[in-house]
């Protein structure tokens, strides 16, 4: 305590001293005198110069220091996940959102006064400040929770969350005056709540960074039923992309259930939004085979048979009927694109210099296939006029002289010929037809230098898809045996399994091989021995037919039997590179990190197959044209947006300086689409290890108690002010005063001076 008004002490002493000496000789004169000669007289001079020192005091005022702390709310940042799997409706009442907001005011009360100040903000695919609960917007298509976390790591340290007047100590001088002392830190964000389904796109724990402040409060706030809802989901449809007019084909959708109880699931094909065919799937076959720990029903696989009526694209769609109490409708629908076409018929060359059964029989099969336009080319006859004569007569042609005339072809059948005694020209147009023109090449065996096993070229040797035995080339005596396809050619549907039993009696190898080359394709094997092999040599293929006699696989009664159905096979597989497209390769594919945007590559070749650059390419897709950007020579780009389908059809034309260089038409079957509301159910296991990466807390949503607010601080010290309180006003200063006086007068009344 001080005396705010103090005089110093001569001028104090001063009036103590004459204050004493006034009231001693005031009593000392007339009645006081007398009344002084009393016992009174001593106590009621003392209690009068109290009196007057009190009165001196209070003029003097007595002071003493009082501070005062300034508090600030600490802010909070709350976290609504308003993607759309927070659409689901799990209680029949309130959509998962609607939930999280109720226990936020339930829990939290935002609205009191001693409670933080709350930061509402959302996050789907980005994190943004709604600044109330009314203006969340929904329903994003992903939960993006790096952005959420790159938010955090902004203010897990922060000092303020929006821009504030600086908050400062105040000190109060005597007179009432303040004087501004040192600024102290303002208002800081102490933690964060977040409330979601934990449905992130991205799952990986090991990509989130910790926070770098353990101070720094973390509540992640799981919403979402534990228990497993009922859910019917179509994971895939899987379908040709593009067909042949008047042909059947199948589409085969993979169903998901779980949770059904039992119930059977009816699913159903649409075509252009029309139904044209159902399914119901009974409940044991989701259930056939599941082991126990697992609570989730397995997949099935249903097919649906299409026909090819009309040219045109058509969509098709699979939708599953919803159960009762299913929570989840997004994924109960899947559609794709089939793309119906006229059949490309393939321009074929079976070109001998030997007249055997063999090439008679495979005329015959490779005539039969209305996919085939074939020429035939027999150089038999050793005089060259009678030869002209023939081939005016029957329509024979030759081996084409130079890359042209090869490149005319989608596929050449080489019978038994002298290769190595073909023109330079030829073997180099043979070799570019394969490698740079990328057409199909199929090698018959022959005897001697009129078989592959004794050609001697390098070029044509590197077409060779396997390596002979130089002594023994031949097997001999033959080793018949059955046929048997491989898995490569099942399983790519080259050869057809179920017609071998077309054949009649065993088969033969013709050469003995020492080993198929390493890039090679064995697709049909006698008794360990490969008998159709395809190896792939720059862009196109090439296919060794190992078979000896092969007229003995022909069957007139079954239209041709096996023969013609491995014959149909192997053109189709080796001919995937029509003579309209070989100048133009195109692929498709989703762009990184965007499922809704396809990345469409060109490569252009001009009819030399050489790079070309400045070309006008053009894209169509969904009956949208779209000009493709050069990036590099002979290397085009071009991006399309806002594609949901899971299969796309697109056609290229390219051309340079007013010459067509070609068209390239794909189909694509692109991967599914996984989307917000492919799972919707509540990933505990996700959110306690972010938290645990957090250093925060997980709560499940229905478990959140009244105190867990209280793991944020409401308040901080954010500075303090200090003032001289005058404390005479005080009661007991006061309650003295008063006594002194009342037994002054009652000692005055007692001796008579009252």
């Amino acid at each position: 305590m001080i005396f705010a008004d103090y005089p110093g002490h001569l001028i104090a002493g001063l009036l103590l001293i004459v204050s004493a000496v006034l009231i001693f000789f005031a009593f000392r004169c007339g009645e006081l005198q007398k009344a002084a000669r009393q016992s009174y007289r001593w106590p009621l001079i003392v209690l009068h110069y109290i009196a007057i020192v009190i009165l001196l005091l209070i003029l003097w005022n007595p002071s003493r220091p009082k501070v005062s702390q300034a508090l600030s709310r600490n802010s909070v940042l709350a976290f609504f996940d308003t993607s759309e799997s927070m659409s689901v409706v799990e209680d029949g009442r309130v959509n998962r959102l609607d939930k999280a907001l109720n226990i936020f005011q339930e829990k939290f009360r935002p609205i009191e006064a001693d409670s933080p100040d709350y930061k509402v903000f959302g996050f789907d695919r980005q994190t943004y400040h709604s600044g109330t609960s009314d203006f969340l917007r929904r329903w994003g298509p992903q939960t993006d929770m790096h952005g959420l976390l790159a938010m955090l790591g902004k203010y897990e340290i922060a000092e303020e969350l929006l821009p504030s007047e600086d908050v400062h100590s105040i000190d109060t001088d005597t007179s009432g005056d303040s004087v501004k002392g040192e600024p102290v830190q303002g208002s800081k964000v102490v933690g964060a709540v977040i409330f979601t389904d934990g449905q992130a796109d991205d799952k990986n724990i090991r990509t989130y960074l910790p926070l770098r402040s353990r101070d720094f409060q973390i509540a992640i706030i799981g919403v979402g039923s534990r228990d497993r809802q009922t859910d019917i989901a179509i994971k895939s449809i899987n379908a040709p992309s593009r067909i042949a007019i008047d042909t059947a084909s199948t589409i085969q959708v993979v169903v998901s259930a779980r949770n059904f109880q039992n119930q059977p699931v009816t699913i159903e094909l649409l075509k252009d939004n029309y139904v044209v065919d159902s399914k119901q799937i009974p409940a044991e076959l989701f259930t056939q085979n599941r082991r126990r720990s697992d609570s989730l029903a397995k997949d099935v696989t249903a097919e649906f048979a299409i026909g090819a009526e009309r040219v045109g694209r058509y969509s098709f769609s699979v939708r599953a009927m919803a159960l009762e109490h299913e929570v989840n409708l997004a994924n109960n629908v899947r559609s794709t694109m089939v793309d119906v076409v006229e059949e490309t018929r393939l321009k074929v060359l079976l070109y001998s210099q030997v007249a055997s059964f063999d090439i008679g029989k495979l005329r015959q099969v490779l005539a039969r296939d209305e996919k085939i336009e074939l020429d035939l080319g027999l150089d038999v006859i050793r005089t060259p006029a009678l030869a002209k004569n023939v081939a005016e007569a029957y329509g024979y042609v030759g081996l084409p002289d130079n890359r042209q005339g090869f490149n005319r072809y989608d596929i050449i059948i080489l019978g038994p010929c002298e290769i190595d005694a073909l023109t330079e020209a030829r073997i180099a147009g043979l070799y570019s037809f394969v490698v740079d023109r990328g057409g199909g090449l199929i090698l018959l065996p022959g005897k001697a230098e009129f078989g592959p096993a004794e050609w001697t070229n390098k070029k044509v040797k590197s077409l060779i898809p396997v390596i002979f035995d130089a002594g023994n080339p031949t097997i001999w005596p033959s080793s018949p045996g059955q046929i048997e396809l491989t898995l490569e050619a099942v399983d790519g549907k080259v050869l057809d399994k179920g017609s071998l039993q077309d054949i009649d009696g065993p088969a033969s190898p013709y050469y003995r091989i020492v080993s198929p080359k390493p890039a090679s394709t064995t697709l049909a094997l006698i008794e360990e021995t490969p008998i159709v092999l395809v190896h792939r040599v720059g862009r196109g293929r090439v296919c060794l037919l190992n078979i000896s006699k092969l007229f003995s696989l022909y069957r007139e009664d079954l239209q041709g039997g096996w023969l013609y159905k491995m014959m149909a096979g192997l053109t189709a597989h080796l001919g995937r590179v029509t003579a309209r497209e070989a100048a133009i390769e195109l692929f498709a594919e989703r762009a990184a990190g965007q499922t809704n945007k396809i990345k469409f590559e060109a490569y252009v070749c001009d009819n030399s197959f050489v790079p070309v650059a400045g070309a006008n390419v053009l894209i169509n897709i969904r009956d949208e044209v779209l000009r493709m950007s050069q990036v590099d020579r002979g290397y085009y780009v071009a991006e399309v947006e806002n594609v949901q389908d899971q299969a796309i059809v697109a056609t290229v034309q390219a051309e340079v300086n007013g010459v067509f260089l070609g068209e390239k038409t794909i189909a694509v079957n692109l991967p599914p689409v996984k989307t917000e509301m492919t799972d919707v159910e509540l990933d505990e296991k996700f959110l306690r290890e972010l938290a645990g990466k957090l250093d925060g807390r997980y709560f499940y949503a229905d478990d959140v108690g009244d105190d867990i607010a209280k793991m944020f601080e409401a308040q901080t010290q954010v500075g303090s002010s200090r003032r001289m309180t005058s404390i005479w006003p005080g009661w007991p200063l006061l309650f003295v005063l008063c006594m002194v006086l009342s037994v002054s007068w009652l000692l005055r009344r007692a001796i008579g001076l009252v």
